[in-house]
């Protein structure tokens, strides 16, 4: 199969990499011939021109969202109906795709890419979300399992919703762990102290989501009903950016601890001193 990447950025890159290894034909292009060569480099792929999608099997748009309509658009009269086109996006689905003549697809590794080297070596059990024709279905789920992943379908109209899911889950634990980590700094911790108290701390949610689920793995002040404490610590928080950010989080981690089974008098003395707390922020 001849699989053909405009995009070489970390997703674009990591993908070529994964595809090269389990005896796919690999072909790159890029805004930059430099980025290109990069990919081709790190995957052992080839380098490419526009003109030559004319051959390919499969093509990714892996480029950023606001960039998928106009790649498409270069390519567009280079596909025909025997290709699949597919781009890589959490949050659009595949009609902005339409206008080719080809069948079209989205496809997301529900993954972070911080590296494509690490990325392309960890596909294994990754999550592919799939909605598009069923042609491109077939084929991209035959690729999905060659790569050692989990395909799975979405209905076009939710995918802003699995998206805002991942982002909450991925993006947003690193907001945290930043702020947390920000903290640690500001009273003495050095930034591999805190950097590795931090990823113990979060090692052991993570196992204990993995063993009892969400609402099992709250521990801490809101899931015993400690208002006190919740108190002291939006009293110790100077900074109101991060102050609104306990609060909300508070709120929806009431939420949690009440159906863990935090008692009514408890669930609304916290409410009470968030309640507070926000009405003066």
């Amino acid at each position: 199969m001849k699989v053909f990447i405009l995009g070489a950025g970390h997703v674009g890159t990591a993908l070529s990499i994964a595809f090269k290894r389990i005896g796919f034909g690999v072909f790159i292009a890029s805004r930059t011939l430099e980025s290109a060569k990069r990919a081709a480099a790190l995957s052992h792929g080839k380098v490419c021109t526009l003109k030559d999608f004319r051959d390919a099997d499969v093509i990714f748009l892996t480029v950023p969202d606001s960039e998928i309509v106009n790649a498409a658009k270069e390519v567009e009269e280079f596909v025909s109906k025997k290709q699949v086109v597919v781009h890589t996006s959490g949050a659009l689905s595949s009609e902005i795709l339409s206008f080719l003549d080809a069948h079209v697809a989205s496809l997301h590794p529900l993954k972070s890419f911080a590296d494509p080297i690490d990325s392309a070596n960890s596909l294994s059990g990754v999550l592919f979300t799939f909605e598009g024709d069923g042609v491109a279905q077939l084929v991209l789920n035959r690729m999905v399992e060659r790569l050692g992943g989990k395909f799975v379908r979405i209905q076009s109209k939710d995918k802003i919703l699995y998206h805002l899911a991942a982002v909450l889950t991925a993006n947003y634990t690193v907001s945290l762990f930043n702020i947390s980590e920000s903290i640690l700094l500001d009273i003495g911790f050095s930034k591999e102290e805190s950097k590795d108290m931090l990823l113990n701390l979060l090692g052991g949610v993570i196992d204990n989501i993995r063993t009892g689920g969400s609402v099992f793995a709250l521990t801490g002040p809101i899931e015993r009903g400690d208002s006190l404490t919740v108190k002291k610590h939006l009293d110790a928080i100077k900074d109101p950016m991060v102050k609104n950010i306990y609060i909300f989080l508070g709120f929806a981690t009431l939420n949690i601890a009440k159906q863990k089974g935090l008692s009514k008098e408890k669930f609304d003395d916290i409410r009470k001193v968030l309640n507070e707390q926000n009405n003066c922020s």
